[in-house]
């Protein structure tokens, strides 16, 4: 037996944020959920799979656009053309709506609904497999759903079908909490997880596997992004990871002792030049500069877009090296407080207490259930996140305050 396992396509993902980068790299980051998708229907038939899985978050929202719903259906038609079963549940972001009703897909084609259900399928080689799994009715899933998935089926093999996350005991458990120990208690064979973007196996036999998404969509999200495929060798089955990202995530620093933008250029392309990547590859950067840059340099940086122009007279080093730099920071070097202006102890206790999962869920309140807003909780930002931001606007105005004294 062999199947594929992918999820979290996140199909039409807005990419925000990367306007200044040219219009046909644009173009390319916007269709790259599309391209890296493709890459998995090619592999299942390349590989002329017995069936694939796609663990929730399809689209990255439930309003999906005309062209993702046609992309969709015309990847599952290859697909029934094949004779390969496809199995989808919906998640978060792509919840089951009247959208997915409206749209017929192929007969290979099983969507879950909003509760758990079992289809059974028998393979060429006489096989046979349950596969386990529901849909989101809305955007959160608070109550933990493994009890109501059923133990092993009388089947050779049985896949349970999850998009979901680790239960914390915490607030923020919105997204279908369960447990380890849970998803081994049924027996199954294999469970194939969404929801989470970093790859991760949390069980090695049986697999429990997060595949990731495809692509990444941010700075976050760095590192081969693939989905698996699945091969039984005797009683087990083996997942073996395989990339499909269009392109790459990758941070930078670079440490620079420039004191004038002429010398923090060519530091720049001293590293770009050093550092090729294998493919095209977004790389935010944080310049880290060792001196301050000349009063005049520092104006002028302020006052012009010096990321912008460096982009664009150095494409040519940019192309060869298959780098571009969606985000630069400037970062100076930074004088440490001192007590009596802060006290270090007392800060790390309030910081400690105050940058918390629960403690974030309580500030943001109501504004947590907006999607975006959500999302952005969830993914893009953590706890620590915010802890260093809130230091170095502390660090700010402290500094600010010493300049105004002297």
């Amino acid at each position: 037996m062999q199947f594929i396992h992918a999820a979290d396509l996140h199909l039409d993902s807005p990419f925000l944020g990367l306007a200044t980068l040219p219009n046909a790299l644009l173009t390319r980051i916007r269709q790259s959920t599309f391209a890296a998708a493709t890459k998995i229907f090619d592999r299942a038939l390349a590989e002329h799979v017995d069936f694939v899985v796609l663990a929730g978050d399809l689209f990255d929202r439930a309003e999906q656009s005309v062209a993702a719903q046609a992309y969709l259906f015309d990847q599952f038609e290859r697909l029934n053309q094949a004779q390969i079963p496809v199995f989808v549940s919906f998640g978060n972001h792509d919840y089951a709506t009247d959208q997915h009703q409206a749209v017929a897909y192929p007969a290979n084609v099983t969507v879950f609904t909003d509760h758990v259900g079992t289809q059974t399928l028998t393979l060429a080689s006489g096989e046979t497999v349950a596969v386990s799994g529901f849909s989101y009715p809305q955007r959160w899933v608070t109550a933990d759903p493994l009890p109501d998935f059923p133990p092993h089926a009388q089947t050779d093999w049985h896949i349970g079908l999850l998009h979901g996350a680790v239960a914390t005991g915490g607030t923020a458990d919105h997204y279908a909490p369960f447990t380890l120990a849970e998803l081994l208690a049924k027996r199954y064979d294999y469970w194939a997880l969404g929801h989470i973007h970093h790859r991760q196996q949390l069980n090695a036999q049986p697999p429990v596997i997060y595949a990731g998404n495809p692509q990444g969509r941010t700075q976050q999200e760095t590192g081969a992004k693939g989905a698996y495929l699945v091969t039984s060798q005797g009683r087990q089955l083996v997942p073996q990871f395989f990339a499909t990202a269009d392109l790459l995530w990758e941070t930078a620093t670079v440490t620079t002792g420039a004191t004038t933008l002429t010398e923090l250029e060519d530091a720049l392309t001293t590293w770009v030049r050093a550092h090729p990547a294998s493919q095209l590859t977004l790389t935010p950067l944080t310049l880290q500069l060792t001196t301050e840059l000349t009063p005049a340099d520092q104006a002028q940086w302020r006052a012009t877009d010096w990321p912008a122009l460096y982009q664009r007279t150095h494409r040519a080093d940019l192309n060869a090296a298959q780098r571009y730099f969606p985000q630069m920071t400037l970062q100076g070097p930074t004088a440490r407080l001192q007590a009596p202006q802060l006290d270090q102890t007392y800060w790390n206790q309030g910081a400690t207490a105050t940058f918390t999962p629960e403690a974030i869920q309580r500030l943001f309140g109501k504004l947590a259930q907006e999607p975006s807003l959500a999302d952005w909780l969830d993914t893009q930002v953590t706890p620590q996140d915010l802890a260093t931001l809130a230091t170095q606007q502390l660090q700010g105005l402290m500094n600010q305050e010493g300049h105004d004294v002297s």
